[in-house]
């Protein structure tokens, strides 16, 4: 005698989104099939939220409810970030860099640009700052 087991998908269950340093960007953790924890960025465009092909769970398309739901979350979330509007200072990643989402660069309790692994960060041309010593770099100033 055989037995089959089939595995339903299960859509996921939206618990977390944090916003990154990246205009628009947000890390989404889903709980997901035996209570595992899986992460997700979503990215808001022109007002379309995309994910990478390779961060979708199996079954779970943009079509999809659960898809849509976390779509409506994550633009709920970024319209109240966005109630303070353009002038806050704000640290960033410069093009091409991860410093920044790493926290490998934070903001000194002095408000300025610092390097975790070796202090207070150089000027460079405006916004950015850049450690002398490991070449992390960011843009800091008003965004």
């Amino acid at each position: 005698m055989r037995l089959l087991v089939y595995a339903l998908p299960v859509d996921p269950l939206l618990n977390r989104i944090e916003a990154l340093a990246e205009e628009g960007c947000y890390s989404l953790t889903f709980e997901v099939d035996g209570g595992q924890e899986r992460n997700v960025v979503m990215r808001l465009r022109d007002g379309e939220a995309g994910v990478p092909g390779a961060n979708l769970f199996p079954g779970w398309s943009p079509g999809s409810e659960s898809f849509r739901a976390a779509v409506v979350a994550v633009r709920a979330l970024h319209q109240a970030r966005e109630i303070s509007g353009p002038g806050r200072v704000r640290l960033l990643d410069v093009e091409g860099g991860w410093d920044v989402s790493l926290g490998n660069v934070i903001v000194s309790g002095d408000g300025v640009p610092f390097c975790v692994a070796h202090g207070v960060m150089a000027p460079g041309p405006p916004p950015t700052y850049q450690c002398t010593t490991c070449g992390a770099r960011a843009s800091y100033g008003i965004a």
